[in-house]
């Protein structure tokens, strides 16, 4: 189910209804109701069964945790903990990297000619498996490291692996900061339910009057990438960032903004991503939930393994200074960044664009601080001058916009053969670069587009001084209301959705 769409939003006024006039001890078994309703109508149902496998194993396994950790049998707590594991990361990695598996064998074994081709699969994930399975994981270590006690109600876990808005594109969220919120219950509050749907119409404004006219240019050019060539190639590729970000961000405001309807907060997965003035410090503010997951629950226990504290060891003989530190960081960061290349999915466009490449952007960026900083003071640039600010951020978003054409593009020699076409800068005459802002929009269209992108400036900006909501609320009635009409016929009259308009899914929502 579409969550632009018109049963989407039908649905969900019902369900606001319905949820506060229950009584509060049986609000979370109406958000159980509506989740698995939302998982029916968004995905082929049959895919229930890994949800419902994922569900019972995660419960069964956090509750034998506990009870071996209660009575000191830690052999048996661990290897309750490894089922629960495996069982939820073998049911993803079947569903999503099974093909890639496969098809990497087959090329050896063409190369080789040792045996034939191995047929790919064809099973269907059920929506979200990347997301809830992320928090299965963090919730059996919370409670194998006694962080967070087992939900011993089956299905009360099954409302916290599978709340409906977490399920289109996360964010990914602790069992510690939900298990209050999802299961107490809540007054009908006005604040929560007008701030809510304020944020879901940001949302939606970015989805349907951005993200979508952004993507009728991005696709045109990349539809044809023999013909549109040289500055078309990374005119798309900026696009497509700035695509990728209303998209996504969009999604995250309007189910954000849907849970908080409900007086349920859930964490924020962006920090205006694109005042970041290094790679690092942008995927700090960009996909947040995702980041701090993997620093949480894989780069801080590696570290604290025998095997790393031995591998520290044994760099810090054969290396001195800096060296003998960074080495270990650096091979931690590669494991991450391989993951991270991996969860968006099994192709080695994801591995290379979404992993290596802004790996090795990082790690280039710290050998190389040393030689910045003398520059910089040689040239007697100022650190705090907004001019460098601005160049920081132009090239972090240089760099990644040549990762997005990875993420973008179907396969990784489309990708290369992408940022190559872009490197052919002559033989094109005036009429050729006349036709960068024109791409498959007409005048009007390229307009609404041009004053949306600068009402998204003016708002990213107005955040860095707080919330723009608590803002616009301390106007006077008038104020308030001439924005929010503003803001709702924009998405009615601007919006590109209904018949004659394919709006396209929401790119994080297959993962």
């Amino acid at each position: 189910m579409s969550l632009f769409s018109l049963l989407f939003f039908c649905a969900f006024v019902v369900s606001i209804g319905i949820y506060y006039l229950i009584p509060k001890k049986y609000q979370w078994v109406a958000l159980l109701i509506y989740s698995a309703g939302f998982f029916y109508l968004s995905c082929n149902p049959a895919t229930a069964v890994y949800l419902v496998i994922s569900v019972i194993s995660a419960a069964l396994a956090a509750k034998m945790i506990h009870r071996c950790k209660a009575n000191e049998n830690d052999k048996y707590a661990r290897l309750a903990l490894i089922t629960g594991l495996v069982i939820n990361l073998g049911i993803l990695a079947a569903l999503k990297y099974t093909n890639f598996l496969l098809s990497n064998l087959n090329s050896l074994s063409g190369v080789l000619k040792v045996m034939p081709a191995i047929p790919m699969t064809e099973w269907a994930a059920p929506i979200g498996i990347s997301f809830y399975t992320m928090q299965i994981i963090a919730y059996l270590l919370d409670v194998y490291w006694g962080i967070t006690e087992p939900q011993n109600n089956v299905a009360k876990a099954a409302l916290f692996i599978g709340y409906w808005p977490q399920l289109t594109s996360g964010p990914i969220a602790r069992y510690n900061d939900m298990k209050e919120q999802l299961y107490s219950g809540h007054e009908f509050s006005w604040r929560n339910v007008t701030f809510g749907l304020q944020r879901m119409l940001w949302g939606l404004f970015k989805k349907l009057v951005l993200s979508e006219r952004l993507a009728v240019m991005v696709d045109m050019v990349y539809s044809d990438t023999a013909y549109f060539n040289g500055i078309y190639i990374w005119a798309a590729a900026v696009m497509f960032m700035f695509q990728l970000y209303t998209d996504f961000s969009g999604c995250m405001d309007i189910i954000i903004g849907a849970s908080e309807c409900y007086g349920i907060v859930l964490p924020e997965n962006f920090r205006r991503p694109f005042f970041s003035r290094s790679v690092q410090e942008y995927w700090q503010r960009w996909h947040i939930t995702l980041g701090t997951w993997l620093k949480d629950y894989v780069l801080y226990p590696l570290m604290r393994t025998r095997k790393w504290k031995k591998l520290i060891q044994k760099t810090g003989k054969k290396f001195r200074g800096k060296a003998a530190k960074q080495i270990p960081s650096y091979l931690g960061m590669l494991v991450v960044w391989l993951l991270i290349g991996l969860w968006h999915g099994g192709d080695w466009k994801y591995i290379i664009g979404m992993g290596l490449w802004f790996f090795g952007c990082i790690v280039l960026s710290k050998v190389l601080d040393p030689w910045f900083k003398k520059a910089k003071d040689a040239l007697h640039i100022n650190a705090d001058n907004g001019v460098w600010h601005l160049i920081q951020s132009l090239r972090v978003l240089l760099l990644v916009a040549i990762g997005n054409v990875f993420f973008r593009l179907d396969s990784l020699e489309a990708a290369l053969h992408a940022l190559m076409q872009g490197l052919i800068l002559e033989g094109h005459d005036s009429y050729y670069y006349s036709k960068l802002w024109t791409l498959g929009l007409n005048e009007s269209n390229r307009n609404v587009l041009l004053i949306g992108l600068l009402i998204l400036l003016t708002v990213s900006l107005l955040q860095r001084k707080g919330s723009v909501r608590e803002l616009i609320a301390r106007q006077n009635i008038v104020i308030r209301w001439i924005i929010y009409f503003i803001l709702i016929f924009s998405v009615i009259i601007l919006g590109r959705y209904g018949p004659g308009f394919d709006a396209q899914a929401f790119i994080y929502q297959g993962f």
